[in-house]
């Protein structure tokens, strides 16, 4: 009873002291931290308006305007201030004359055996074409062909029979007068055909033929005046084979 006694005791005490026990050896449970409230983003500091720049104490000077460029004077036309342009002959320029010559150089026999002679007019076609620019003129350089017949008749059947050929070369020389009219001069050198025939039955006819060759020379002077860009008339006065041409020109 004693020992019961003394353990009721102790178990009381026990019990009494166990929740105190189990609250020692408990944690505490822990607080939630509490958040801290969010921050307000904080402003962007305000840039200081940029300071208008101070006026300059002395007004500045404008810059001066660039001077204009002085007008390019154009440059003169040697086509407008020489001859050379207003002429119809230049430089590459082809010229043609067909023409009919009158006034005969040579003799075909009149007066020496007492008949009478008839010259037909020569029929001539040159050739020009311009090759180089002389001072206000221009050099051409062609050709010329010419023929020519007569007939010297003795009366009756008997009569002689002349041909004349003439084949040159020509050299010119053309000065510009008017946009309309060239005016030139120049020299010819090359052959001369010469043939003779008798026609009939008297005793002249034993003479048969002949012909011969020499050298034509000659100097001449003309002008052509064109009344189309391409078209015109011409007229030589010279010492060739006649002593007048009169014709058509033609340039291309």
């Amino acid at each position: 009873m004693k020992t019961l006694f003394r353990i009721l005791p102790l178990a009381v005490l026990a019990t009494a002291l166990a929740p105190n026990a189990q609250a020692q050896t408990r944690k505490p449970v822990a607080k939630p931290v509490a958040k801290p409230a969010a921050k307000p983003a904080t402003k962007p500091a305000a840039k200081p308006a940029a300071k208008p720049a101070p006026a300059p104490t002395t007004p500045a000077r404008a810059a001066a305007p660039a001077p204009a460029p002085a007008p390019v004077a154009p440059a003169a036309s040697s086509t407008a201030s020489t001859p050379e342009a207003i002429g119809p002959f230049q430089v590459g320029t082809n010229m043609v004359n067909v023409g009919i010559g009158l006034g005969n150089r040579y003799n075909y026999g009149t007066g020496y055996f007492g008949g009478s002679s008839s010259v037909t007019p020569a029929l001539s076609v040159s050739y020009e074409r311009g090759i180089l620019a002389l001072g206000p003129g221009v050099v051409g350089v062609g050709g010329f062909v010419g023929y020519q017949g007569a007939t010297y008749d003795f009366g009756g059947s008997d009569r002689w029979k002349f041909t004349d050929i003439i084949v040159t070369l020509r050299g010119t020389f053309h000065y510009p007068v008017a946009e309309q009219f060239d005016a030139y001069g120049g020299v010819n050198l090359g052959l001369r055909h010469a043939s003779a025939s008798f026609e009939g039955s008297s005793i002249y006819g034993s003479l048969g033929s002949a012909s011969a060759n020499e050298v034509a020379a000659g100097l001449f002077v003309g002008g052509r005046y064109f009344f189309t860009p391409s078209i015109g008339a011409f007229a030589e006065l010279g010492y060739d084979q006649t002593y007048l041409k009169v014709g058509v020109a033609a340039k291309f």
